[in-house]
């Protein structure tokens, strides 16, 4: 078996171990108009997701709206162009129609239906390969509020987060929100999923937010240590060692899986410690450490302080450790870092990447969590 396989094997095996977290995305989508999954980075929100929403022909088409990389409103607009001309179209006449071949009757019929929906202007930004900053995405919006008149659709839009990442982005996601709820509510037959980093939970559901009691909202979380060893299970390895490992990295879906495959490269010899696992992969990316506080520093001054800082068990709010930053800028700094995905915060903060944490630590023992919140300035 290649890497590919044993890749695809790995992940299988933890959609069948979350299949009772999709489900539970399912059910909340089938019953609710407007439906969000929040938390934390890196959890595999997208792919738990998708898992949840691999929906049966007769059911309603989605949407999938990706606002990892969206630069404007033109190209929220141009990306939802493309998707409503592949739901009317499907996805082969679709290329067809993309690539500009003779074209049989029936892709010429659907041609037609998405410049009644798009316009000619949006048929022409769906059809480009990049946006043209023209098609603003109020069109694109109202181009879907009459698709919606027709036929049941699901809008999902994913990573809400992406554009707060950038300083002064042009994409302004909540007016983006606010358009989005007012056309769930005219029109019954178009369901709502959001989804994206529970750092901007206050933003998407507050008192003056777009959607403040509206529809559920569910967490997801890392997988259990519980699940980790169903996962080892479907894969014949060590149940035992990926217990180990799920207490060690806190379950991360990413570093979980490469250290699973590397247990099934261990071809029924004895398995390696979870210590010696874990310390290996973190030694291959000798890089890792070096851009992620690069990253941190670019956030802020302090960045790179205060991630070295819980990667070291240090608490970043205690006056031996924040020297003249104030709390306030050190809340800030922590807030940032957790919105960028290096930081998350649950019973106290912790890196997100286990390897990184151990990288920058120089150790694979420490404690994951660093809870301070007493040090705080009253």
């Amino acid at each position: 078996m290649d890497v590919m396989d044993r890749i695809q094997e790995a992940h299988a095996a933890l959609a069948a171990a979350r299949v009772g977290e999709a489900e539970r995305i399912t059910e909340a989508v089938a019953t609710h108009h407007v439906v969000g999954v929040l938390g934390e980075a890196e959890v595999g929100k997208t792919r738990t997701i998708g898992q949840a929403l691999r929906l049966p022909n007769d059911s309603p088409a989605m949407i999938y709206l990706d606002l990892d990389g969206a630069a404007s409103d033109e190209h929220v607009g141009f990306l939802l162009a493309k998707q409503i001309a592949r739901t009317v179209l499907g996805g082969t006449d679709f290329s067809l129609l993309s690539g500009g071949v003779l074209l049989p009757g029936r892709v010429q019929r659907g041609r037609l239906q998405v410049a009644e929906l798009l316009g000619v202007e949006g048929l022409e930004e769906a059809l480009r390969e990049w946006p043209s900053g023209r098609y603003p995405s109020a069109k694109a919006l109202g181009a879907l509020q009459t698709l919606a008149e027709r036929r049941d659709l699901i809008l999902w839009i994913d990573h809400i987060e992406a554009s707060r990442l950038t300083p002064r982005h042009p994409l302004k996601v909540d007016r983006l929100l606010w358009g989005v709820r007012e056309l769930s509510q005219r029109e019954s037959r178009l369901r709502i999923v959001i989804s994206g980093r529970d750092a901007l939970r206050d933003e998407i559901l507050g008192t003056s937010a777009a959607f403040h009691q509206q529809g559920q909202w569910l967490s997801l979380h890392a997988p259990a240590a519980g699940t980790w060893r169903e996962v080892a299970g479907h894969l014949d390895i060590s149940a035992g060692v990926a217990n180990e490992l799920a207490n060690l990295t806190g379950g991360h879906p990413t570093t979980m899986l490469l250290a699973l495959l590397h247990l099934i490269d261990a071809d029924g010899q004895r398995p390696p410690r979870a210590e010696d696992i874990l310390r290996e992969l973190a030694v291959r990316d000798d890089g890792l450490a070096a851009r992620a506080v690069q990253h941190a520093r670019s956030l802020h001054r302090l960045g790179g302080q205060v991630l070295a800082q819980i990667a070291l068990g240090q608490r970043p709010y205690a006056a031996t450790q924040r020297g003249s930053a104030t709390s306030q800028e050190i809340s800030k700094v922590l807030n940032r870092l957790r919105l960028a995905g290096l930081l998350r915060h649950s019973d106290g903060w912790e890196i997100v990447n286990p390897l990184l944490a151990i990288r920058l630590r120089g150790t694979v023992h420490e404690p994951l969590n660093i809870d301070d919140w007493e040090d705080i300035d009253p």
